[in-house]
């Protein structure tokens, strides 16, 4: 229960980081937060950026960690390396069906890529995410289906992804 709740969590997250993006938050998160997020001339910045950048923002943002979630599948799939429940005999916690391509960890990689790509929006909600971002790996371990260092690999990877595609967003919305 807990597992799914805190993914519905990163799926909203990321849906409204896109919508602001779209609706023209500016993407520098320590500018904005520095420039006071209530005054004038913070919210002066808002819609300031073109259609097209923002369009560009958002498909860098939507691009890069998709790209890099197709390319972490299939190395997964290649390496098929067994889950804590096939080779320990634990009971996992989280109904799951199937066996192997247990590393690198999907759920944290695209956990810890969101809250990555949150960087530059907010970095007081990436830090929030990347809270909740670890709980999600810890819980994984401790639900049975991944091992320390599936989830170790998968949030490294997701952060990478993130921080290339905030990269990107903020060089296309100049």
């Amino acid at each position: 229960m807990a597992n799914r709740l805190i993914v519905w969590l990163f799926y909203g997250a990321y849906g409204a980081l896109l919508v602001l993006v779209a609706l023209g938050a500016p993407l520098d998160g320590v500018a904005s937060a520095e420039s006071g997020a209530g005054d004038a001339e913070g919210l002066a910045l808002w819609g300031a950026t073109p259609i097209a950048a923002r369009l560009a923002a958002m498909a860098a943002l939507t691009f890069v960690p998709g790209a890099a979630f197709a390319l972490l599948s299939a190395v997964r799939a290649r390496l098929n390396a067994p889950r804590p429940y096939e080779r320990d005999g634990v009971v996992p916690l989280v109904p799951r069906d199937g066996s192997g391509r247990s590393f690198p960890s999907r759920h944290a990689f695209s956990a810890f890529a969101i809250a990555s790509c949150w960087w530059a929006l907010c970095p007081a909600v990436a830090v929030a995410l990347l809270v909740c971002a670890c709980l999600l790996a810890v819980l994984r371990v401790f639900a049975g289906v991944h091992y320390p260092r599936d989830v170790i690999a998968g949030a490294l990877c997701g952060t990478a992804a993130g921080l290339c595609a905030v990269g990107l967003a903020v060089l296309l919305a100049c």
